[in-house]
């Protein structure tokens, strides 16, 4: 059941979180749209912009390449594993998708994304620092709830993605010496 269907939990909070939140809702239509091609240059664009503002050049570099490593991982992940998205037997599902559902591009997008911006806010004092990390934050937990919503993935499947995303950036930031 596992690795053919949802993990505990994943039924009941999506049913919960589309109770909330209808699938077909155009700000989760809006917002994943930002993690696909070709928005996701544009994200990732100003991501590294958010970053330099706050911790020069290395920043930018060191988001850059978490996010890249990201997505590398996602791609090579695509290739080596297959876990079923939502069905629409159980769940609403607004957009049918026969792609895996393991790891979630949003997800890990902005998991890394995210987890770059907090890492270079982290000890920066003044109200620029607290908005660039609470906002990356607010965007990963919208869009993540946003995606289960949808019927796009499964609880368990964005969580992972973004964990793995964060990971990425995290490796990246201490190659650029940028995580202290």
């Amino acid at each position: 059941m596992a690795a053919q269907g949802p993990l505990p939990l994943d039924l009941a909070i999506t049913r919960h979180l589309q109770a909330l939140v209808p699938a077909p809702s155009p700000w989760i239509e809006g917002l994943s749209s930002t993690a696909a091609w070709p928005f996701i240059v544009v994200s990732a664009l100003v991501a590294a912009i958010f970053a330099a503002s706050l911790a020069g050049l290395r920043g930018a570099a060191g988001t850059l390449a978490g996010i890249g490593l990201a997505m590398a991982a996602e791609r090579g992940l695509r290739m080596l594993i297959f876990v079923p998205r939502p069905d629409p037997a159980l769940v609403d599902v607004a957009q049918a998708s026969a792609s895996s559902g393991l790891p979630s591009t949003f997800a890990i997008f902005y998991g890394a994304a995210a987890a770059a911006l907090v890492l270079v806010s982290m000890g920066r004092r003044g109200p620029e620092a607290h908005i660039v990390r609470w906002s990356a934050v607010a965007l990963l937990v919208a869009g993540c709830l946003g995606r289960v919503a949808a019927g796009g993935h499964w609880s368990s499947q964005v969580v992972a993605s973004a964990a793995l995303g964060a990971l990425a950036s995290l490796a990246a930031m201490y190659l650029f010496r940028v995580a202290r």
